[in-house]
């Protein structure tokens, strides 16, 4: 989704108004969300001359090993290279990933098993505040909605920027089945192996090279997930990220919301941003209004890990 493009008159299109974000526990054993929130005046201006602002998300499952490792490296695998100094930010976020899924491989070969099978999601924002420009990439079932406004603050629209990657939507259970695999329908729903998404970080009994071993599956996942397990197979579980560009317009006002499904299992898109807005204007904080937000979501039976930044954004009109 595009918006019309904008005039570029004043040193910024865009002002960043706050953000804030919270994690909650719900009734899940441990706490396997993480989120990153990083805010222009910690951004080296020697290197990086417009002033960005970035925001990810990473819901880990079987354990929290690879949301952990991806919060700690992603932000600084985002700075390696031109591509985020270029404007480049697709690039960034897709070698960003790249880079840290090696690293996830090099580690589990060098004896960190738990990278084989456990992994993440990621949702990662790059917002360009000189320009107004806004760059979104995603694996997995964690979202990034955005509430467009008016110039005086009532919300028009609630867009779903991200995709949720799941093996029986049509493309990808025919890339799945294409690389020799085969999803599942054995519990309430469609799964790789155990798996519920065909997009993440780590996972990597499901990719190659360890679901070409010639030893054969060693887990009951890599079981269910390989269709012919005795020729060469590509990777089921897929690291190319969704990603879209966004032109912000100097006549509107943004609200972001990142999430886990923890939050959005829960509430509606136009809820989640109804919510943050109407907390914010009721005189809360930025992160007063995720704090309350993902306490709020969490509270009940067999409720999700759940984690929500929020994130205002004002154009400037010259």
């Amino acid at each position: 989704m595009r918006s019309p493009a904008h005039a570029q008159s004043s040193k910024h299109a865009i002002k960043l108004r706050g953000a804030g974000g919270a994690s909650a526990q719900g009734t899940r054993p441990s706490q396997q969300d993480q989120y990153t929130i990083i805010l222009p005046d910690q951004i080296s201006k020697t290197t990086i001359h417009d002033e960005l602002a970035i925001f990810a998300v990473f819901d880990g499952h079987g354990s929290r090993k690879v949301a952990q490792h991806a919060k700690q490296h992603i932000r600084e695998l985002l700075f390696e290279g031109n591509a985020l100094q270029a404007g480049r930010y697709e690039d960034a976020i897709r070698q960003a990933i790249q880079k840290e899924e090696e690293t996830l491989l090099e580690e589990c070969q060098e004896g960190e098993d738990k990278f084989a099978i456990s992994g993440s999601t990621a949702s990662v924002v790059i917002v360009n505040l000189n320009k107004g420009v806004m760059v979104v990439g995603n694996l997995g079932d964690s979202h990034v909605l955005m509430g467009e406004c008016d110039i005086t603050g009532q919300l028009e629209t609630v867009h779903r920027l991200t995709q949720d990657h799941k093996p029986d939507s049509p493309k990808e259970k025919e890339r799945i089945e294409d690389a020799g695999g085969v999803v599942n329908y054995e519990s309430e729903t469609a799964r790789i192996g155990a798996l519920n998404m065909s997009r993440a970080l780590g996972d990597l009994q499901y990719k190659n090279p360890l679901n070409n071993d010639t030893a054969g599956p060693s887990t009951t996942g890599q079981e269910l997930a390989a269709m012919t397990p005795s020729i060469e197979q590509g990777n089921f579980l897929s690291t190319e990220p969704a990603i879209i560009r966004v032109d912000l317009r100097q006549d509107r006002r943004y609200i972001l919301a990142l999430t886990t499904d923890g939050v959005t299992n829960v509430l509606k898109d136009n809820v989640i941003i109804d919510e943050i807005k109407t907390r914010h204007e009721g005189g809360l904080g930025v992160q007063q209004v995720a704090d309350e937000l993902v306490r709020d979501v969490a509270e009940g039976e067999r409720r999700d890990n759940a984690t929500c930044i929020a994130v205002f954004l004002d154009g400037c009109l010259s």
